[in-house]
């Protein structure tokens, strides 16, 4: 097999065309691990680390055009969604999502961490010797949010989440209620309201939003609450200068409001990794600013 090959695949060169998820094995408790791939064997592995707001792969589109560009596509449903069995933490997210890296026998990879995968993604960063560039996407790090949630009732129930294991179970069953009785659409377009591209990504891609309700809406309220405490209540791995030799980018939109931008800079600045900007987007940036991501990373590293 070519040297990039994953040599965990089980889909052969359909995944040339097709985006499929498949299941791995993970180490010697056969810890299942949900991903997807896309691409020839001999392409560069430009691995997502898939989030709580979309625990998906980039349009089939983004993985034509990566592909083109010498990347080939991986999206890992981290533990807890989909059918990757849980573990207790970030850490042991990290590890398992590394010894997939060493049984698929990846190298070079380029990891964007997305959302609520960025604290895993931090880990990675600093503790994988195969992956050799990074993207921080929508990431909070440590910093008070909670003002910039739009509607006003979404951030007071994510609040609530990590105040108690009650207060997590509440507010996942509130936000499981008023998807099934007013649907995928209505709620991600609510709770993404606050970005035009997020909204048109919404109405353009409505399978794989409501897909992408159905994976995130059937996590437990311990995955819930472990997905979110490290951003809403801080993340005491983020040491200052943390980033500053590790090959990385952070990433947001334009579209989001200046008091995320004035905080995201400021972390970004903390930690030692430069900030870029995309069109449009805000919690979706890298998704629907996919081409600009990827001119980002043509001009960054060399597929």
């Amino acid at each position: 097999m070519p040297v990039r090959a994953n040599q965990l695949d089980q889909v052969g060169d359909k995944k040339r065309v097709l985006r499929f998820w498949q299941t791995a094995g993970i180490g010697a408790a056969n810890h299942r691990l949900e991903y997807m791939q896309f691409g020839g064997d001999h392409l560069r592995p430009l691995v997502f680390l898939t989030s709580i707001e979309y625990p998906m792969s980039p349009p089939w589109g983004f993985c034509i055009d990566a592909a083109n560009s010498g990347f080939g596509v991986y999206s890992i449903r981290r533990p807890g969604f989909g059918a990757s069995a849980p573990v207790a933490g970030i850490d042991q997210q990290a590890a398992i999502i590394e010894a997939f890296f060493d049984e698929a026998g990846l190298e070079n990879i380029v990891l964007v961490s997305v959302g609520s995968a960025n604290p895993v993604g931090a880990r990675l960063a600093l503790k994988s010797r195969r992956v050799t560039f990074n993207v921080f996407a929508n990431c909070v790090f440590n910093r008070d949010v909670m003002g910039e949630f739009r509607p006003a009732w979404f951030g007071r129930l994510l609040s609530q989440t990590t105040e108690s294991r009650a207060g997590a179970r509440i507010s996942l069953g509130a936000i499981r209620q008023a998807g099934r009785q007013f649907g995928s659409q209505w709620f991600y377009q609510t709770c993404f309201q606050k970005s035009p591209g997020d909204v048109a990504y919404v109405k353009t891609y409505p399978r794989e939003m409501a897909e992408a309700w159905d994976i995130a809406s059937a996590i437990t309220a311990e995955t819930w609450q472990q997905e979110l405490q490290p951003s809403l209540k801080g993340d005491p791995f983020l040491r200052d200068g943390l980033f500053s030799s590790v090959p990385a980018m952070a990433i947001s939109g334009f579209e989001t409001t200046d008091s995320w931008k004035r905080g995201f800079e400021s972390e970004a600045a903390r930690l030692g990794v430069p900030v870029s900007y995309l069109t449009s987007g805000d919690i979706l940036v890298p998704y629907q600013s996919g081409t600009e991501l990827l001119t980002l990373l043509k001009a960054k590293v060399a597929a």
